[in-house]
């Protein structure tokens, strides 16, 4: 099985345009892709709907999104005097070429950082029914400001795993 794990940055490559199709090229062969900074109503990439874009770039590939920010955003007027709502989420997301038997999100452990903003991270927990058997595969993003929220959401992540029989 080969598993490729990818940090996505809204789909914005180092020349600053949105283009998921450019990053697909780079995952093409993969039987389960994990992404993360996956984004729907970001205003970077334009409100892109990743996760509807990634699916429609893998047809034929099971797929899971979890979003750890899921933000109702007042977004003012239109030109017509429409008042303008907009949803912003931020999560994990993983495609496979096998059926997903299950999947859960689980929110990871967050401070509140004053100094830096720190949205709330989500672990996305799927079994894969790969050809080896079930494989559990997680595509997360820790925490990138605090250290110690880091090391507290390993030790949460790290108790899920071993108790996940436990838990359903």
């Amino acid at each position: 099985v080969k598993l490729l794990s990818y940090n996505i940055q809204f789909g914005l490559g180092l020349d600053g345009h949105y283009d998921p199709a450019r990053i697909a090229a780079n995952l093409w062969g993969a039987d389960v892709i994990a992404l993360q900074e996956v984004t729907r109503g970001f205003h970077r990439n334009d409100f892109a709907d990743m996760p509807a874009a990634f699916a429609a770039l893998f047809p034929g590939y099971y797929r899971r999104f979890a979003a750890g920010c899921d933000m109702h955003l007042d977004a003012g007027m239109d030109e017509r005097g429409t008042l303008v709502e907009r949803r912003f989420q931020f999560g994990n997301m993983i495609l496979s070429r096998y059926p997903i038997l299950a999947s859960r999100a689980l929110l990871l452990p967050r401070g509140r950082t004053m100094e830096r903003m720190n949205m709330q991270r989500v672990a996305l927990e799927t079994v894969i029914a790969a050809p080896c058997g079930p494989l559990r595969v997680y595509s997360l993003h820790l925490d990138h400001v605090s250290s110690d929220e880091r090391i507290a959401q390993i030790e949460f992540l790290k108790s899920r795993v071993l108790h996940h029989a436990l838990e359903g």
